[in-house]
């Protein structure tokens, strides 16, 4: 049995391959809009599957230590999504629940609304488009993704995906998307009866929002595996250019790797190919794009251990999509991360990337001066492993 894809079965995803969809209010009601709260972090504690998830909002993040005595918490684990002013917390574990959250003047998380999806297991990704438009990716039901409006939680359609079915697939998981073009690009992930990749092939189906149907499932073969679907790990990217990136984490003989779909295609650019595992000796997982083409990946130091039973494996890495090169280690002081469940990059402002470091020895947030390379540590975590940070505000 393949360990890796296991490991994602059972802990981030659960059959992402069909849906049956409905949505209700909740009684609750939000409290007004408060400019103080800036940022919303969401940290998880204990262990899988007896797992509690905490969310609370901060005014700022000039604080040395935080606890989880002011949080809000949602049993199991719960993605932590942002858009608006509100987050988006999606709990792993039937029924797929949406839950959106606004805040009180003191941080606290007050529920504004939900969205449940019973005969699934979760939600895999989530795509914002506007204040009445956005769509997500669930599993464990008919073959779907679902469009709803972000300010109501109401389901306002769907997008039938069983054209993209391969009838030798025993599982099918639809992960990371984006909306670009009036298209939503989806990424596809077929697995055989051992959690293993049915075909060492990157999938992507592109959807039309206007028809609300599958346009065609796009392939290629040199990079395989697009198996980021998360909130704090992502492997879609988009530029200021509007070109579209997306990252591979390999499988078999195929290396992790970067494609490219440019502005305005809606086809693989046979021209543009980042080798990951060439460039900086091991595959990676992730893609972190911020302006001026800054981006991170992170490197699995172990090939055995992708899904780091044995403890730490990933480390951040700098990259250049350009030039098709690695910059080398974000810094050799830092240590092992746990990148296989969560790794976050933030840019908050012109000049810092906010990052986390979950790992046996700390639990931190971190900042990346751009212009100097400078790293430090910004907040020691007395609360879990951070799996969700966004500046809401």
């Amino acid at each position: 049995m393949n360990n890796i894809f296991k490991h994602y079965f059972s802990i981030a995803l659960a059959a992402l391959s069909v849906l049956a969809s409905c949505s209700k209010k909740n009684n609750d009601t939000p409290p007004a809009e408060n400019s103080n709260i800036t940022y919303a972090i969401s940290n998880v504690g204990g262990g899988y599957p007896s797992q509690t998830t905490y969310i609370q909002g901060l005014k700022d993040l000039n604080i040395n230590t935080l606890d989880n005595s002011k949080a809000t918490e949602m049993p199991s684990f719960s993605s932590q999504w942002s858009y608006g002013g509100a987050i988006y917390m999606t709990n792993f574990g039937a029924p797929a629940t949406m839950t959106k959250y606004t805040f009180d003047a003191n941080g606290k998380a007050v529920a504004a609304g939900k969205l449940v999806v019973p005969g699934a297991n979760t939600f895999s990704s989530i795509e914002f488009v506007n204040a009445t438009e956005a769509y997500a990716s669930v599993g464990g039901g008919l073959a779907k993704v679902i469009k709803f409006n972000p300010s109501t939680l109401q389901q306002t359609g769907e997008i039938d995906l069983s054209s993209v079915f391969k009838k030798n697939a025993a599982y099918t998981f639809y992960l990371g998307m984006k909306v670009r073009d009036g298209k939503l690009f989806l990424a596809v992930q077929y697995l055989d009866a051992n959690y293993s990749p049915l075909e060492h092939i990157a999938f992507v189906a592109v959807l039309d929002l206007a028809t609300s149907k599958v346009d065609k499932l796009i392939s290629d073969a040199r990079t395989s595996n697009l198996f980021l679907a998360g909130s704090s790990i992502s492997g879609f990217a988009e530029d200021s250019n509007g070109d579209l990136y997306i990252q591979g984490q390999g499988s078999g003989n195929v290396p992790s790797g970067i494609l490219r779909i440019k502005k305005g295609a809606t086809d693989f650019d046979s021209t543009y190919f980042f080798d990951l595992k060439a460039a900086t000796g091991k595959n990676c997982s992730g893609l972190y794009l911020f302006s001026n083409g800054l981006a991170f990946t992170t490197q699995i130091q172990d090939p055995a251990d992708a899904y780091e039973s044995k403890g730490p494996n990933f480390r951040y890495y700098k990259i250049d999509l350009a030039a098709k090169t690695s910059l080398g280690d974000l810094s050799a002081a830092l240590p092992n991360i746990y990148g296989s469940s969560t790794s976050i990059m933030r840019k908050f402002d012109d000049n810092n990337i906010t990052f986390v470091v979950s790992s046996n020895k700390e639990n931190s947030i971190y900042n990346y001066n751009i212009s100097s390379g400078a790293v430090a540590k910004k907040i020691s975590l007395n609360s879990g492993t951070c799996t969700g940070l966004d500046k809401i505000k």
